[in-house]
């Protein structure tokens, strides 16, 4: 059967930790490579999203192998909904592996599929493995184990959250998050609960932050006009962080949560960094989704 990766959860514990393991052991994250030769990867992208489409096709070309992608134009979301059993047998004629983003995968029985070609997430509403294990490497890097290391979420809900939440099953850091007043967080908070794990929600971005190791900024769509003008990352929020506090961005600078100009060029911010470590994760990915022989993992 052939490995699939839809979300945090459904990698699980062993398989999480390695790719984090071997994405902080490659020598460089452009190494180029042969391992995706003669192999196709289809990208489907119901929204668009450029830093997803780059990240996804440096990975799979500097692995030599091609990409074939498929926008968010033409119709074939609905055929993919009508007829995705019958539609996708007929693509392993095609492709070798392949990526969806922006449709939920929450709903998904990868074992009924009996797919013979791997499938990725490459970023839904529901779940961002690639992004949030790319954001733990970072973390790991910076302050070398997780034990103690405290996190601060301000924004709206998005994959990378849910992953982040899912992710606290597995990598020991807490997670402090505050969302705008018209974010449902009952799902979020369901899962937390059921975690058991150093999840909590605060009413404003001060309690988020406050004495953070990592502050991330989600996107801003949900905001109301009057949460658009507080809700900014500047000094003086930083201010309530710990002392060598880090900005990871979790959306593209302009659908983030505001941050000044100043803080986003200094050594507190990480975007170069969680730039590097997507790209290095998503090798990763795909090295592991086609070693089938490796079933104890």
């Amino acid at each position: 059967m052939a490995r699939h990766i839809l979300s945090i959860k459904s990698l699980g514990e062993k398989a999480s930790w390695l790719l984090v393991q071997q994405a902080l052991g490659m020598p460089e994250p452009k190494m180029q490579s042969d391992f995706m030769a003669q192999r196709v990867a289809l990208l489907m992208f119901s929204q668009h999203s450029l830093p997803e489409r780059l990240c996804v096709s440096a990975a799979v070309r500097q692995m030599g192998g091609a990409v074939v992608y498929e926008g968010n134009r033409g119709s074939w979301r609905t055929e993919m909904s009508d007829y995705q059993e019958q539609l996708l047998p007929v693509f392993s004629y095609y492709i070798d592996c392949l990526y969806m983003y922006g449709m939920p995968v929450g709903g998904w029985d990868m074992e009924a599929s009996c797919l013979r070609f791997p499938l990725i997430n490459a970023g839904s509403p529901d779940a961002h493995p690639a992004h949030a294990l790319a954001d733990i490497a970072c973390m790991l890097r910076n302050s070398r184990y997780l034990n103690g290391v405290s996190c601060g979420w301000m924004g709206c809900v998005n994959g990378t959250l849910h992953s982040l939440i899912e992710a606290t099953a597995w990598f020991p850091f807490a997670l402090r998050v505050a969302l705008p007043s018209r974010s449902d967080a009952g799902p979020l908070k369901e899962t937390a609960a059921r975690l058991g794990t150093h999840v909590t929600f605060v009413d404003s971005p001060e309690e988020a932050v406050r004495g953070a190791n990592y502050v991330f900024a989600g996107c801003r769509s949900g905001l109301t006009d009057e949460e658009r003008a507080h809700w900014r990352v500047g000094p003086e929020l930083l201010s309530k962080a710990a002392t060598d506090v880090h900005l990871m961005l979790s959306a593209s600078p302009v659908a983030a949560i505001g941050v000044d100009d100043a803080i986003l060029a200094s050594k507190a911010s990480l975007l170069v960094q969680q730039a590097e470590y997507r790209l290095r994760v998503h090798k990763r990915m795909l090295h592991w989704v086609f070693l089938d022989n490796e079933t104890g993992i």
